[in-house]
């Protein structure tokens, strides 16, 4: 079974002009960029090992009378696990996962427990350098909630602490300190890439999602890249963006129809962003969800500025698809009557994809089977790929973010000086 496919007819590239970009050559960079250790989101679906005993970690979360996870991390530290755990949480298996980003005064008394649901209660803290301004201020504060909840000798059995296990991590110091476990982030993964290292998969774990099926699916995908090398789905869709971008579609609209999908866009978002706009380049990703989006964005891309390619995600099948009843006297309101939630559904899809092919808009469309540990999988793989693909198109570093890094010094300044 395939796990994913593309339709990107609507793109009007050809092979021809695909093959003009230097592929194979984008591609030998991007394997000696894995083959040195340089980058490591492309090994990780293979990394069965870890998967598994995040699994078991959870379990044992979950034995002791954990029934709540709350995940402190902003940007890739957060994104990429809400997506999954939007997408595929059971919660007849799982416990409850919240997550705080930002330290928002109304957001942080939406999710503070309360001292009875402490007892229930795991902490975890994401952060790489393990000195980001959002993370720490919030974890700071709810580790002094707990506290006051369990008491000091108790606390450090409800906290984990994702970052840099290196010697100089100001957040790995004070977890040895107070005993918390510690799950090391990769060295040579950044926070938008990290979706299927521990960053992801602990709280996907949490959430009582599959996460060896997850792995499952990318490494399909990144067994494709490393068989058909440029002809790779990903080096494809890289390309075909690409080339839009280079003709003046400058913003790339990302909308999957499925509600479960949602936050993917929202991961997309930030890992099109980051990685690539730079040194004066890269295409505007915009967020976006169908069909509700059609309804209110799609008048500005069907006749609106021919600045931007969009970027659909179909579901072929979904859990439970109701079909619209007849009724007495509703004869107006045919075809809709007897068709399923999934026939209208991909019609819209459809229908959109073919009224802007019909205006010269140019769109592609991602197919899953479902939405499965393994598609979703397969479709994360495949976009961070792109998105390193892109990278070497554009010439730009794919895997830095000196623009965000430069903000953080200005805040702890301002901050500093008050």
């Amino acid at each position: 079974m395939d796990f994913l496919t593309l339709d990107d007819r609507h793109m009007r590239v050809s092979d021809a002009e695909r093959g003009a970009l230097g592929l194979d050559a984008a591609h030998r960079r991007l394997e000696a960029i894995r083959t040195e250790g340089r980058q490591g989101f492309f090994d990780l679906p293979f990394d069965l090992s870890s998967a598994a005993f995040l699994a078991r970690r959870a379990s044992a979360l979950r034995r002791a009378g954990i029934r709540r996870l709350l995940v402190v991390g902003i940007g890739g530290s957060s994104l990429g696990a809400r997506a999954l755990i939007e997408a595929l949480r059971s919660p007849k298996r799982g416990m409850d996962v919240a997550f705080v980003s930002a330290p928002d005064p109304d957001a942080y008394a939406d999710i503070l427990p309360s001292r009875t649901e402490w007892k229930r209660t795991a902490l975890l803290v994401v952060s790489k350098s393990g000195s980001t301004l959002e993370p720490v201020s919030v974890f700071l504060a709810l580790r002094a909630a707990l506290i006051r909840s369990v008491g000091a000798k108790k606390h450090a059995a409800h906290v984990v602490v994702i970052t840099d296990p290196r010697e100089g991590n100001p957040l790995l110091a004070f977890a040895r300190a107070e005993g918390y476990e510690v799950l090391p982030h990769p060295l040579n993964v950044g926070g938008r890439f990290s979706v299927l290292s521990p960053v992801g998969l602990f709280p996907a774990a949490c959430a009582g999602i599959d996460v060896r099926r997850l792995l499952s699916g990318a490494q399909r995908l990144e067994e494709d890249r490393r068989i058909k090398r440029e002809a790779c789905l990903a080096a494809r869709f890289a390309a075909d963006q690409f080339l839009a971008y280079q003709a003046g579609r400058t913003t790339h609209v990302f909308m999957p129809y499925a509600a479960r999908l949602r936050l993917v866009s929202l991961w997309f978002r930030q890992l099109w962003a980051e990685s690539l706009g730079k040194d004066g380049k890269g295409p505007t990703p915009v967020a976006s969800v169908g069909p509700d989006d059609q309804h209110s964005q799609l008048q500005l891309y069907q006749q609106g500025p021919d600045d931007k390619t969009l970027t659909f995600v179909d579901v072929e099948r979904f859990a439970s698809s109701p079909k619209v009843p007849a009724a007495k006297g509703a004869d107006a309101f045919a075809p809709i009557p007897g068709r399923s939630f999934t026939d209208i559904l991909h019609a819209e899809r459809k229908g959109v994809a073919e009224a802007l092919a019909e205006d010269g808009r140019r769109s592609a469309t991602f197919a899953v089977p479902s939405i499965s540990p393994e598609s979703v999988g397969a479709l994360l793989q495949c976009l961070m790929q792109a998105a390193a693909f892109m990278g070497e198109l554009l010439q730009v570093n794919a895997f830095d973010q000196p623009g965000v890094e430069a903000g953080k010094r200005e805040a702890r300044k301002i901050l500093g000086a008050r």
